[in-house]
């Protein structure tokens, strides 16, 4: 089974700037295969210098110290080499995986991976461009093919510039999307408020919303309407409805009397109560949220939760109250380890790399 869904050794292209300069003094593990429970997808990596210095997490804390031996043993030795974690431990003895499952981590010199400097210089001027990233490589005279991929960040439109947008970039940001600010207004929409990583668009919301969402990467987006004022909430709620393609997610802050309000307003401009269902409002989860930055949190948890496609019945809920996996949504079983199809007796190297803009 083939996993197309997340590659985090691509998402860390540009945190691996440092490695990539010295490629002989560092190697990168990759979680190459998952079945059961574990705590990280398949494609996570961590590099693993000479000196025993780490970028990166493989599992929580349970196999990193025998990932880190294996990986100075094959930079001394040039080679790549595979191993199995399971939850009788790891062929060193180590601290076994406690969620019960087992990984296979591929570890590789950084020297011998030539096709990853390439993949940075295509993705290295947009971070959120989407990567395929094909290597095949030799071991024990098997000639196997890793097929990775990173889709374009998902996107965050804010329309509105005040401290619940301000907070909700802030953590958007730190999971890695895209975010992008909207407001006319001079006094509100300044560079100085907007966290560093968000782009800012001074301009009436309702004129803009249209042209954000003709975005060519298509990536996953949100936009959320910020601003509690009616004047232009309702426009540009109408312009997000009307999208073709609209949005995945349509978000609007305020109570219940103001979602009323809303929703009044957009029927008398022809929006069926079918489309006033795709509005989410009031926006965020019940979690007694009692400030901005407390409400961003229970916004943010909503878009996660929308955007992971999380059943209604496990919605803010704790996870000490739920049974079953707890990172459900996550495939249970995928390798992105596979034999090579290439001709009897040859072992050329293929490289395969594309982005998408």
């Amino acid at each position: 089974m083939m996993c197309r869904k997340e590659a985090p050794v691509l998402d860390r292209i540009t945190e691996y700037q440092s490695c990539l300069d010295q490629p002989e003094r560092w190697a990168v593990a990759t979680v190459v295969a998952v079945a059961g429970s574990t705590p990280v997808p398949v494609g996570t990596s961590m590099a693993v210098s000479a000196d025993l210095e780490v970028m990166g997490s493989l599992s929580g804390g349970c196999v990193e110290s025998a990932t880190a031996s294996l990986a100075q043993q094959s930079i001394a030795e040039g080679t790549p080499r595979v191993e199995s974690f399971g939850p009788d431990g790891d062929l060193l003895g180590e601290i076994p995986l406690t969620c019960g499952g087992q990984i296979r981590v591929l570890i590789q010199p950084l020297a011998s991976m030539p096709e990853l400097q390439h993949a940075r210089m295509l993705s290295g001027a947009d971070p959120h461009h989407a990567v395929d990233f094909t290597r095949t490589i030799v071991l024990g005279g098997e000639t196997m093919t890793v097929v990775e991929h990173r889709e374009a960040a998902p996107r965050l439109l804010l329309f509105g510039v005040q401290d619940y947008s301000l907070h909700c970039a802030q953590l958007a940001l730190g999971a890695g999307w895209r975010v992008q600010l909207i407001d006319h207004r001079p006094a509100f929409a300044t560079p100085q408020r907007v966290p560093e990583g968000a782009q800012l668009t001074v301009d009436h919301p309702a004129d803009t919303a249209a042209d954000l969402l003709s975005d060519p990467r298509q990536s996953w987006t949100a936009a959320c309407v910020m601003t509690h004022l009616p004047e232009l909430d309702v426009p540009v709620l109408d312009t997000l409805l009307r999208a073709e393609p609209g949005p995945d997610f349509i978000g609007a802050l305020g109570s219940h009397n103001a979602q009323r309000r809303r929703r009044s307003a957009l029927a008398q401009r022809g929006h069926s109560a079918s489309a006033l269902g795709k509005i989410h409002g009031p926006l965020g989860l019940d979690i007694a949220a009692a400030s901005p930055a407390e409400s961003a949190v229970s916004i943010f948890a909503e878009l996660i939760s929308a955007k992971n496609s999380a059943p209604s019945s496990r919605q803010s809920r704790s996870l000490s109250t739920t049974a079953g996996p707890i990172n459900y949504s996550r495939t249970r079983s995928a390798s992105i380890m596979h034999p090579a199809r290439i001709g009897a007796g040859s072992a050329r190297r293929v490289t395969d790399l594309a982005v998408s803009s």
